[in-house]
């Protein structure tokens, strides 16, 4: 700190910082990830599977439910591949025995390393609504506790690649080699065409947890995984009063804000997407949409629901949607969702699952050992640990 000419204290500039900077919360190095698999219970899985097994005949094979905590350590240990997750269980076998990864040989049971076909062939047979129950369950577990309250809520997409490899198992982008379920859509974030898929997410906005995915093709639109959200929310969830929602301008649409106003009884505070409006200049444009978006509030008698897109309010509350949008930061920093490495809107769907599994058992890990304010952080429970001998 330095003086003034007249003897007073003069503040640096690390002062003024220090005095602005937020706390950061306190971590404990001692957190793993075997804590998580301790404070989280995937017997349910095995419930999920029992229908979607072809015979209850033969030996026993790997339950579900360790199969499925497996794929979840992979990305809380943020390994690439199927494959390197194999070699992470053939050389820590004592994982074998905390995710209870055991199967009958030669009429004894055994704690064994699953194959890599093992874990596609569970993924096959899970298929895209097998998977999204699994979250769908979790969710409404967590909303049981009380750990999701979902009374505003959050509603977004964003497009991952698809994955190409030509006959030389070499990156490259033949017809031939493309994922047939991917499509190609544009990307308004990184203003460029990308061939893949798009994951619609819909987000608790207070604690920016997960509480609804949906996989598509890149170029599948917004407003078209509106109600199948809010058949999730009034059916499954049985939750049918919401304070807002908030959504960017590609969900802006007149029979997407009439949708949220008579299921959910919420008020929309969504974007106005002037583009197919007429008009000279974009301000022009945008005032015709707003126009055109109010008449249609008072045409069906749900102006008490409006709320001016240029005014202070909905600046106000939109700004609550920023911490939801940094979900996608973590989901894509620590849990690498844009790092897509299989084919099919299967394995899609899984990778979708399997990120926001991953910061579910986080959060609802962090409220077990009493600390909420690691909610959200991936990494503070991602230490190692030497594991007692068996």
């Amino acid at each position: 700190m330095t003086r003034r000419r007249d003897g007073r204290a003069k503040s640096s500039n690390k002062d003024k910082l220090s005095k602005n900077k937020k706390i950061k919360p306190i971590r404990r190095k001692s957190w793993t990830v075997r804590r998580i698999f301790q404070e989280n219970d995937f017997t349910y899985v095995d419930k999920i599977g029992q229908n979607r097994k072809n015979s209850s005949r033969g030996r026993k094979g790997y339950l579900d439910s360790a199969l499925f905590s497996a794929l979840l350590l992979m990305y809380l240990k943020g390994m690439d591949s199927l494959l390197e997750l194999v070699k992470f269980l053939d050389n820590h076998k004592e994982w074998l025995r905390f995710l209870n990864l055991k199967r009958m040989k030669n009429g004894q049971i055994q704690y064994m390393v699953p194959d890599r076909t093992t874990f596609n062939k569970l993924v096959k047979r899970y298929d895209v609504d097998g998977i999204t129950e699994i979250f769908i369950q979790m969710v409404a577990q967590m909303m049981k506790k009380g750990i999701i309250k979902p009374n505003r809520l959050s509603i977004d997409a964003t497009i991952i690649s698809a994955l190409f490899k030509d006959k030389n198992g070499k990156k490259g982008k033949l017809k031939r080699s493309r994922d047939k379920d991917a499509g190609k859509g544009f990307d308004s974030y990184r203003n460029i065409w990308v061939y893949g898929y798009k994951i619609h997410i819909m987000l608790d906005t207070d604690t920016a947890l997960p509480i609804g995915i949906i996989i598509t093709k890149a170029n599948y639109g917004e407003n078209r995984t509106v109600k199948p959200f809010v058949d999730l929310l009034t059916q499954r969830y049985g939750i049918t009063n919401i304070d807002e929602v908030f959504c960017d301008s590609a969900y802006d649409g007149n029979q997407t804000r009439l949708l949220f106003i008579d299921k959910l009884h919420a008020t929309p505070y969504i974007e106005l997407n002037p583009r197919n409006c007429k008009g000279d200049t974009p301000e022009e444009k945008r005032e015709r949409r707003k126009h055109l978006c109010e008449k249609f509030y008072k045409k069906n008698f749900i102006h008490e629901y409006w709320v001016d897109p240029d005014s202070e309010l909905f600046d106000e509350k939109f700004d609550a949607r920023t911490f939801s949008e940094q979900a996608f930061s973590i989901s894509k920093g620590s849990l690498k969702l844009d790092r897509y490495r299989h084919r099919g809107i299967i394995w899609a769907t899984m990778h979708s699952v399997l990120v926001c599994m991953c910061m579910l058992v986080v959060a609802n890990t962090a409220i077990a050992v009493k600390r909420p304010d690691l909610k959200r952080c991936i990494k503070c429970f991602n230490n190692r640990i030497i594991f007692n001998s068996y």
